[in-house]
């Protein structure tokens, strides 16, 4: 070939063998590019990098395989596609968040369920239409793939815009007999969409609104079916009180929905407690975790193959909760990923705007970490790390780039790339 360029990178070929490389490569003319910096995510960044793709996959790194001239992105940093931890595109075609900034969680919620019950027989209409927009929203934003909670089973129409979605079944339930109603459903989810070749999971959403049993039965068939899990927990200081106590203002909207058990709580229950059936999963995302004690944040540090601990910087500041204890589980070792979580509690989809917030408010975290939350690290929680996360060859070629100065230095550039909103290739 006619241009055999390559970089002092090593290629990483992510167990796929040469023939499957040339296989992509005779299925569409490959495309080569090179950028100022060439941020992999698995391995150091490459200044002057190579990165050839060919259908929609990535078959070099570090080379040029196109027999062209690369195409010149310039002053930029090319990075992997990101990966949105958390959200719920249902709420993806709300304007602007429920409810107002500062309110009490509880309060929000039944303004949740107060839409979704206005919605009535138009509700899955208004659902497919609103994941179809938030999910091209994501797509504008550079997200190639993100965690989503869904409130129906997995349908072939519902995602067919994108490959990346784990969709992950809401299971909502306090009353223990419709245990095996919502296992039941989340098997034929799981099963339909293993059938249209599509990743899924399982969302048992809280403990205020899912029996512990079924979170236990839950991380049993993600464990068997090696599928991910995520669960709200630890959120607010009104669901501590719950757990703890069986009062406040939980359980009066539980029994104003008249929902409420007096059997489903045992007093002192901890978020501990839900913990530990989680860590039965083959992987658990917890989401929020804004009020664990340093107990159970430790008990998430110290499993991070297991466990993985997802923030929602923008959704954490609309409802002004106490610091989130990020750095200490940072220090500690935790597996840690960012999330937008949904338009009910966040402006928009633009996951980078929550990783710049993140990185603002918590400089002692390295810069250079906050891209492994939005990439590798929701990856390998989600289940989907052989297909996203890092530029690594077989992987999917949805790629970002962020516009640095020209003489930035490799130690400076993640600094830079907090500075600028990505743009997908």
């Amino acid at each position: 070939m006619g241009y055999e360029e390559k970089s002092t990178l090593a290629i990483s070929n992510n167990n796929i063998s040469e023939r499957v490389i040339q296989d992509l490569i005779m299925t569409a003319a490959p495309v080569c590019y090179r950028a100022k910096w060439l941020v992999p995510v698995d391995q150091p960044p490459l200044e002057g990098g190579l990165l050839t793709v060919a259908a929609g996959r990535i078959v070099a790194v570090g080379e040029n395989l196109s027999g062209q001239p690369p195409i010149d992105l310039g002053d930029a940093a090319l990075a992997p596609g990101l990966v949105n931890a958390h959200t719920h595109l249902e709420f993806s075609d709300i304007a602007q968040p429920l409810g107002e900034a500062g309110m009490s969680f509880p309060a929000w919620i039944q303004q949740v369920v107060g839409r979704r019950l206005a919605a009535g027989e138009l509700l899955e209409a208004q659902k497919n239409a609103a994941i179809s927009a938030g999910i091209k929203e994501s797509q504008t934003q550079g997200i190639a793939a993100l965690g989503e909670i869904t409130t129906v089973p997995y349908s072939p129409d519902m995602y067919a815009a994108a490959d990346g979605v784990v969709s992950c079944l809401e299971l909502i339930g306090l009353a223990p007999e419709r245990g095996a109603e919502l296992i039941a459903a989340a098997q034929v989810h799981l099963q339909q969409a293993d059938a249209n070749g599509k990743r899924a999971g399982l969302s048992p959403h809280a403990p205020y609104s899912v029996h512990r049993d079924v979170v236990s039965a839950a991380a049993q068939l993600s464990a068997a079916s090696k599928t991910p899990l995520a669960m709200h927990l630890a959120e607010s200081r009104e669901e501590l009180e719950l757990l703890d106590r069986q009062t406040g203002p939980f359980r009066e909207l539980l029994e104003k929905f008249g929902v409420w058990r007096d059997d489903v709580f045992a007093a002192g229950t901890r978020p501990l407690d839900y913990l530990r059936r989680l860590s039965e999963a083959q992987h658990a995302l917890v989401i929020h975790g804004n009020y664990l004690d340093d107990e159970e944040l430790r008990y998430v540090a110290e499993r991070p193959t297991s466990l993985t601990l997802v923030y929602c910087p923008r959704t954490h500041q609309y409802f002004g909760h106490d610091r989130h204890p990020l750095a200490k589980l940072y220090q500690w070792g935790a597996a840690l990923a960012i999330g937008t979580d949904s338009r009910a509690s966040n402006p928009d989809l633009a996951l980078w705007r929550d990783v710049r917030l993140a990185a603002a408010t918590f400089p002692e975290i390295p810069p250079s970490d906050f891209l492994r939350m939005v990439t590798i690290t929701p990856a390998i929680a989600l289940g989907i790390e052989s297909t996203y996360g890092s530029l690594t060859v077989g992987k999917a070629a949805p790629l970002v780039t962020f516009a640095v100065p020209a003489n930035v230095t490799q130690s400076a550039l993640p600094e830079a790339m907090l500075a600028v909103e990505p743009q997908p290739v």
